[in-house]
């Protein structure tokens, strides 16, 4: 039996390639074993037992696999050099094949009359200590690297960071792998695998292994420290291997900075260092959380952009926390300093007031600009606002930037880079890091590769990293993900420069995210006033004896000759005098124009709040002709495609409602929202967990082919211009998921971007979101917030997780008064800050939607739907499609006010239980009226019918808790249209802790027990 070799560089290789090492013990004979050991006997007298090689290794591995590519080589010159077994072999493999067990054969390592036995036993030993040395260096060499400014050495002091107890630990001195003095300088090559890279490149010439030891060490434990092991992907690692190794004046990590650029980077870090130095004397009473101790941050940034912009990046997008926020803004996005300044003398409420905003802290705030770079392009700079909850935005740049990407087509994730910044005690810490890491890598998600920069202060507030993580780094969790972690010494600014420039060439060469540990230290407390000697006696004892990093770069480049110390003197004169020069630009500026301004382009149509009253109403019906455009859509399949036998049914029953006009229900109401919004142009987002098919198998949006591995999506084909349909499963996230889709909204206004829960309950994962973002994000930041959020909601007896949607904690978010004039419909949804609606038909669903895109505004729509009334006898007709419109309350035209002597208010899914109780038991005189809108509440409508009503009993009826859904929402709001003339009656659940029971049969009753109550 014959088998082809694929061809390879090295012998070693190519063999490994066709065999497992499992299959062979090595060596292979017991003259092999017998030289083998005696090279083992040798390092043995320098190495301990513990570090011997394994006896089990396979001879095709590590241990031996530069000796046979030696042996090769060496038969290649001659023949007859190499013992006959090992002759045949080679003989065979160059032919291209060998036969099945031939390596089984024996195969001899004996001494021949060309070859010294003394030499076979030194490669051989030699082999397994060069490859364990070179491993060691590439796996441990971090933990040796002089990445931390600080550089502790006394032990109470290093036991603070989890590395410093790892690094003491590590050896990786030439003894510690079994050479002694006289081996220093034997002559080796390691050099045997180009697919490799590195040393073990077969490019890579003969040096002493003491040259190779100083290589390494140089390498892998300078200013630098490298962790690569974890990759996966080879390639990668070849070319990290590269670029740590060998010496190459082109690649990132080794270039040569000359005059021009060092003076560049020291322009750039006096004014990041003068930058905190001007408010820490003319503001100092105030918070700025500044970057003293990091300013490292911004030379790296800038170079990373520099460097990004030379592979097609044209706009970044930043999220951070507000450590070096306000001169990250400054320097890197390019907010005007005189804007920064005004925020710190202090902006009146007059200026605000145009918006009606509370504004933010300055340190919150973001930013939209360009930045011109040293080659004189543009970049378009964004760093997206956020709150004091670490790690938040981190999904909303990941959203935000994928939502750029696709409006730029298929190279969409070349020109647009996110970039986060984080925290040490953050990025290990918050779990919404590890979500969006995971959201940003995983299919349409993939925002092609994040550039992670943790500003590494060594400390959370007053937490020591011992406290704050397990983990030997803060970074670790970018080896789940596979990203290459690079820790750098933030004191050092060439260096810095070197890792953010090869950070900007492995996203660019890869798609892949990368992760840069800058090691720095935070100069003052977690704020200037915090005084951190209290917690952190030593380390800031130290803290305070180190000149500023100015003073440090300035001090190499006088020595290399790059500036002088009279220069220097200067530079700092300039700096100080350039930055007190601003004062009085700062007094001139116009708070609420330079907001004005900051509105993005694809936000200029919609009214913020500064043109409250000036809203219109827009139709939402739609044509004949684009029914049936979407229709056709819907029930056209490529020919071959096989749906799923009980999927078809259901399929085909949905067109043939439409068809029919009549029994459409709610997952057919929303594909012809859907379908009819893509036909005018506009992009369709949906995400969450299960929502191509629903989780309660009610849509149906993405068809498997159940005969090939391959999925159909009917809505994407509508016609050629049609918008751009997207849906998609998530990863199991509700904060990262949910904070994604936001962000994702953020870009352009004319996208319905919807994020669904599996369940209402489940939303609560995404409570910061809900907080902190979509609820406040206007007000805080004069950011529009145009996501919709859909929540299953409703009692049905599955238990206190999967019944209620937490409505009473969005509607107590609301920022909407009691006394709220009866504006227009529009006008109170534009002063609202969020929308909540509870609709309870397929039609009032659809005019939602396709209302919410029809604005020429944004809030937050958050919409409550029914589980159990997806379908009949829940179901609208096509007129009501066609020729209607959302209606906030929808009256009962069943009881005429007249004969009615109770009317019962009620919200969603209830409405159809109680009708079916009233139906079945005849009762004429109670009126059940839907109030579809609780937030805005519907003022002029309840406010009509309570007078139509003037009469009959009031009482609202709910199926939560009455500590729990719109009770609270809706009787004060009652109350005062009556002038508490009318007592609003409730009935419902009794108070609560837990939302509803986990019985069914106790649910039935309760359910009961509230019809009973609305209708006796």
């Amino acid at each position: 039996m014959m088998r082809r070799l694929v061809p390879a560089r090295g012998f070693a290789w190519c063999m490994s390639a066709g065999i497992t090492a499992a299959a062979f013990k090595a060596p292979a004979t017991p003259a092999a074993a017998t030289a083998l050991m005696v090279g083992r006997r040798h390092a043995a007298d320098v190495v301990p037992e513990r570090q011997l090689l394994y006896d089990n290794d396979s001879f095709l591995t590590g241990s031996s696999a530069m000796y046979i590519d030696d042996l090769y080589h060496q038969w290649k010159k001659n023949p007859k050099s190499v013992d006959e077994s090992w002759a045949q072999l080679f003989s065979r493999s160059d032919l291209g094949e060998y036969e099945h067990g031939l390596l089984d054969a024996p195969i001899r390592v004996l001494p021949t009359e060309s070859s010294d036995p003394m030499e076979v036993k030194q490669s051989l030993a030699d082999c397994g200590r060069l490859t364990w040395m070179i491993q060691a260096f590439e796996d441990r060499g971090h933990l040796k690297a002089q990445t931390d400014p600080l550089n502790y050495d006394e032990t109470d002091i290093t036991q603070r960071t989890p590395s410093r107890r790892y690094r003491e630990l590590v050896r990786l001195d030439l003894p510690y792998f079994g050479f002694s003095e006289k081996d220093a300088d034997r002559v080796v090559r390691v050099g045997f695998q180009d697919q490799v890279g590195g040393v073990w490149d077969t490019s890579s010439a003969p040096m002493t292994i003491k040259q190779l030891h100083t290589l390494l060490t140089k390498r892998y434990c300078g200013k630098i420290g490298f962790e690569l092991v974890h990759l996966v992907d080879a390639e990668a690692k070849r070319f990290i291997r590269n670029q740590i190794e060998v010496e190459d004046e082109t690649s990132s990590l080794h270039r040569v900075l000359n005059k021009e650029e060092k003076r560049r980077i020291w322009d750039i870090v006096a004014s990041a260092v003068f930058f905190e130095d001007y408010f820490k004397r003319k503001h100092s009473t105030q918070k700025r959380f500044g970057c003293d101790g990091a300013e490292t941050m911004i030379v790296g940034l800038r170079a990373l952009l520099e460097r990004s912009s030379k592979f097609g990046v044209e706009t970044i997008n930043l999220g951070m926390a507000h450590r070096g926020r306000l001169n990250v803004l400054c320097h890197i996005i390019g907010k005007p300093f005189e804007v920064i300044l005004k925020e710190f003398i202090g902006v009146t409420g007059q200026e605000l007031h145009p918006f009606q905003i509370q504004s933010d802290v300055k340190y919150h705030l973001g930013c939209r600009a360009q930045l011109e770079l040293f080659s004189g392009k543009v970049l378009q700079t964004e760093m997206l606002c956020n709150p004091s909850h670490l790690e938040a935005v981190n999904p909303f740049v990941q959203g935000y930037t994928r939502a750029m990407q696709v409006a730029r087509g298929e190279e969409g994730w070349q020109k647009v880079l996110p970039i986060e910044i984080h925290g040490d005690a953050a990025f290990s810490g918050q779990g919404v890091a590890f979500e969006t890491m995971c959201i940003s890598e995983v299919g349409e998600q993939n925002t092609g590769g994040t550039v992670h920069v943790v500003c590494n202060n060594q400390i959370g507030f007053t937490t020591d990293p011992k406290s704050s993580r397990s983990s030997a780094y803060c970074t670790d969790l970018g080896r789940v993900y596979g990203c290459p972690i690079l820790h750098v010494n933030g004191d050092c600014p060439e260096e810095v420069v070197r890792v953010f420039e090869f950070a900007a060439e492995y996203r660019a060469k890869f798609h892949k995210s990368v992760v840069i540990d800058l090691v720095c230290y935070r100069r003052f407390g977690h704020n200037e006033n915090d005084d951190p000697s209290i917690t952190q006696p030593l380390m800031y004892e130290r803290i305070r004896s180190m000149p500023d990093v100015f003073s440090k770069y300035s001090e190499v480049l006088i020595a290399d000759g790059s500036v002088t110390a009279k220069e220097v003197t200067q530079k700092a004169i300039d700096e100080k005098a350039r930055y007190g020069s601003f004062q009085d630009a700062a007094a001139q500026v116009n708070y609420a124009d330079y907001l004005k301004k900051s509105i993005p382009p694809l936000w200029k149509n919609m009214k913020y709040s500064d043109e409250m009253g000036k809203v219109t109403l827009q139709p939402t019906k739609i044509t004949q002709d684009t029914v049936d455009k979407v229709v056709t859509a819907l029930k056209t399949y490529p020919p071959d495609f096989q749906v799923h036998p009980k999927l078809k049914t259901v399929l085909d029953r949905r067109n043939e409602t439409i068809e029919a006009g009549t029994g459409i229900d709610w997952g057919t109401a929303e594909a012809l929202a859907f379908g009819s919004l893509l036909l005018e142009g506009h992009q369709v987002r949906v995400t969450g967990e299960d929502v191509e098919r629903g989780t309660f198998a009610h849509r149906h949006a993405v068809v498997h082919d159940q005969k090939k591995e391959r999925t159909y999506v009917p809505l994407q084909h509508i016609s050629d211009g049609q918008g751009k349909m997207i849906i998609n499963n998530s990863p199991l996230s509700e904060y990262g998921m949910l904070g994604y889709a936001a962000g994702y909204s953020l870009y352009d206004p004319n996208t319905l971007v919807i994020w669904e829960a599996q369940y209402g309950d489940f939303a609560n994962g995404g409570t910061i979101v809900f907080d902190q973002f979509l609820s406040a994000g206007e007000s805080k930041w004069n950011q529009q917030q145009s996501c919709v959020v859909t929540l299953p909601h409703g009692y049905d007896g599955k238990g206190a997780e999967h019944s209620s949607g937490r409505l009473e904690r969005f509607l107590q978010m609301s920022n909407e008064d009691v006394a709220t004039p009866a504006y227009s419909r529009e006008e109170r949804a534009h002063r609202v800050n969020w929308e909540i609606t509870y609709p309870s038909t397929p039609a009032q669903y659809f005019h939602l939607l396709r209302r919410h895109v029809k604005r020429d505004f944004r809030n937050c729509l958050v919409v409550f739907f029914s589980k159990q009334y997806l379908r009949a006898p829940n179901v609208s007709t096509l007129s009501e499609l066609m020729e209607g419109e959302f209606q906030p309350v929808i009256p009962d035209p069943t009881v005429p006010a007249r004969q009615a002597r109770r009317l019962v208010l009620c919200s969603g899914q209830l409405y159809h239980t109680l009708n079916k109780y009233r139906e079945t038991k005849g009762v004429k005189d109670v009126a059940l009226v839907r109030i579809e809108e609780l937030s805005p509440f519907p003022v002029a409508e309840v406010q009509q019918l309570l007078a139509e009503y003037s009469s009959a009993e009031l009482t609202w009826a709910q199926e939560e808790p009455k500590n729990m859904g719109a009770w609270n929402h809706v009787e004060p709001r009652i109350d005062e249209y009556t002038k508490g003339q009318r007592q609003l009656r409730y009935v419902g659940r009794a108070i609560s802790a837990a939302p509803s029971t986990g019985y069914k049969s106790k649910h039935d009753r309760e359910q009961e027990l509230i019809c009973e109550k609305c209708f006796s």
